[in-house]
């Protein structure tokens, strides 16, 4: 089943679980987001991507007549995407990271001179012993760019095996919202996404608040 967060007739918004890839890997007997989306409404188009291991919200598109729309949206980075997530260390003072992100092996990325300019905004939340809190905000849309910065500043994701410790069940982040224009409308649209249950577990076992998210309705869930 897909977790439905939104659905009009040019645009389908899911809560994306962790563990589960957006399209179609190495692996043809593997489960896949998109042909999940596409068993409830049909043909769609992959406008963005998660890593198997984050959660939270994305959307497709419908209808081919809206897709430059949402190109262009893109590109003038009129769509803006919030992460929540869980770091390691005490992360305690808003920052800005301006590093750029070069390909360093087969499927790591890393701060490198000669990459393309990345930029990430941190403000922490919550922080305990075990742990930060911190939302997110990309400026710029880099393949890892979240993992790999908060780790270039000693603040590796909780659960990262790529770029700190494999102890938690994965990489802990989650999409908590996008925000656009409707590419038919122009009428703002913001979806936000719950907290996926592994991540809820991961605040308390590491004793990081709940009650700092948004109040989210329920969404709707579709076979």
């Amino acid at each position: 089943m897909i977790d439905i967060l939104y659905e009009d007739d040019a645009l389908i918004f899911v809560n994306k679980p962790p563990d589960i890839v957006v399209q179609r890997g190495y692996d043809p007997d593997e489960p896949v987001l998109i042909d999940e989306v596409m068993q409830h409404a049909g043909p769609v188009f992959l406008m963005q991507r998660l890593d198997r291991g984050t959660s939270g919200v994305m959307f497709f598109s419908k209808r081919d007549d809206v897709n430059a729309n949402l190109t262009r949206q893109f590109e003038r980075k009129n769509i803006a995407k919030r992460y929540v997530a869980i770091a390691e260390g005490c992360l305690g003072e808003r920052q800005t990271i301006d590093a750029p992100l070069a390909r360093i092996g087969p499927i790591s990325f890393g701060v490198r001179d000669e990459g393309r300019r990345a930029v990430t905004e941190v403000d922490p939340l919550d922080a305990t012993a075990g742990g930060s809190l911190v939302s997110v905000v990309l400026r710029t849309g880099r393949t890892h760019q979240i993992r790999v910065h908060l780790a270039a500043i000693g603040h590796p994701l909780a659960g990262d095996w790529l770029y700190g410790s494999r102890n938690a069940p994965r990489p802990m982040l989650h999409s908590i919202e996008l925000a656009m224009r409707h590419p038919l409308t122009a009428q703002p649209l913001l979806v936000r996404a719950p907290i996926a249950e592994d991540f809820s577990e991961e605040l308390v076992k590491r004793g990081l608040s709940q009650s700092l998210f948004p109040d989210i309705p329920p969404s709707k869930q579709a076979s």
